[in-house]
């Protein structure tokens, strides 16, 4: 009988340390996130700044120089915003009677990672629209923001309606931004998500050395994320298709037209890195389809919403350069300059009176 309670006793103490640990760490994870979304560290304050509608926001009127890369690419990029925090040149100014504006939204693979704002596929199809048609000023803006999914996006048009576009664009890369969307709502805190998020921490804390060495977030991350938690995809898919009908009732409202375009990462685009990712991770074909899933649920929502949109994996397919960085699985501007020429040669616009000139 001493025994027994003796054992009980541990036991008790024991559980005790347990949920010790387990409100420490609970606490952790949630200072960690919190301090993220705040965007107060060195590295974030430098580029980003909070905002109510968005979330956040680059810096508007800022230059600044980054060296980094592979011993095999490297490369010196130039993070330059305008006066709106837009990464052009240009800053935006009152919207004038002969030009067609389009507002482009996306995360880090459309803000660029590039040598110049000119590079990016924005400034790219902006530059052959006008070379084609002298009648009409096309003004692309580029308003891709790194961290940025399907909740941003709503945020982003909300904030910016005012600049009158003509077109909003939505760049989805489809290899985060649904992982990212459940990451990226209110209950990011919560007792399950925290559970979540300290799980892939700790799965990617003893993953082999070798596998630690892949850059992590641009494909693979949500791979993985989807393949340890399942039912997490109808969850994603269903916060997706929120914003998004608020987005399309907003530009209908606003008499702007949406396009969605639909970015694979380099997993779908490049078959040798397909199979060495799924080598290396020991995944299955399920889960490294995953990415493909998701599109492809994605697009059967658009059509039946009647929500325009491309899927730029044929643009990218037939490719024998490289087209993604392989310091971080960006698209380098190799890609930029085909995704420009793809939009050019696939959206049309109206060559008459502009409406919103009429409406507004």
């Amino acid at each position: 009988m001493k025994y027994v309670r003796l054992i009980g006793i541990n036991l008790l103490v024991l559980s005790g340390l347990l949920l010790i640990v387990a409100i420490v760490m609970y606490f952790i994870e949630v200072n960690r996130i919190q301090t993220f979304f705040a965007f107060t560290s060195d590295k974030q304050s430098e580029y980003f700044i909070p905002d109510s509608t968005t979330m956040f926001l680059h810096k508007p009127n800022i230059h600044i120089y980054d060296n980094w890369g592979t011993p095999e690419q490297k490369i010196s990029t130039e993070r330059r915003t305008n006066n709106l925090g837009f990464r052009d040149d240009a800053d935006v100014i009152d919207k004038k009677p002969n030009e067609v504006r389009v507002l482009v939204a996306g995360d880090s693979h459309t803000d660029g990672v590039l040598r110049y704002n000119t590079q990016s596929f924005v400034n790219i199809w902006e530059e052959k629209l006008n070379a084609t048609d002298t009648t009409r000023n096309y003004n692309c803006l580029n308003g891709g923001v790194g961290y940025y999914t399907f909740r941003n996006y709503h945020g982003f048009l909300k904030k910016f309606a005012y600049l009158k576009p003509d077109v909003f664009l939505i760049n989805v890369f489809t290899g985060n931004d649904f992982r990212e969307t459940v990451k990226f709502e209110d209950d990011r805190t919560s007792v399950a998500n925290i559970y979540k998020s300290w799980y892939m921490r700790f799965r990617r804390k003893f993953q082999s050395a070798e596998q630690q060495a892949f850059p992590y977030i641009q494909g693979i991350e949500q791979q993985l994320y989807f393949e340890s938690f399942p039912n997490e995809k109808e969850r994603s898919m269903q916060i997706a298709k929120k914003y998004l009908l608020q987005i399309k009732e907003l530009c209908k409202q606003q008499n702007i037209r949406l396009i969605i375009t639909l970015l694979p990462s380099r997993i779908e685009v490049k078959p040798e890195f397909h199979k060495e990712i799924q080598t290396l991770f020991n995944l299955d074909a399920k889960t490294m389809n995953t990415n493909r899933e998701l599109t492809a649920t994605l697009i059967n929502f658009l059509q039946e919403q009647h929500i325009e949109y491309l899927d730029l994996t044929p643009s990218l397919l037939d490719s024998t350069e490289k087209l993604y960085w392989d310091e971080d699985l960006h698209i380098n501007p190799k890609a930029h300059e085909l995704i420009g020429e793809f939009l050019f040669k696939n959206i049309e616009f109206l060559h008459h009176v502009n409406i919103h000139d009429i409406d507004r």
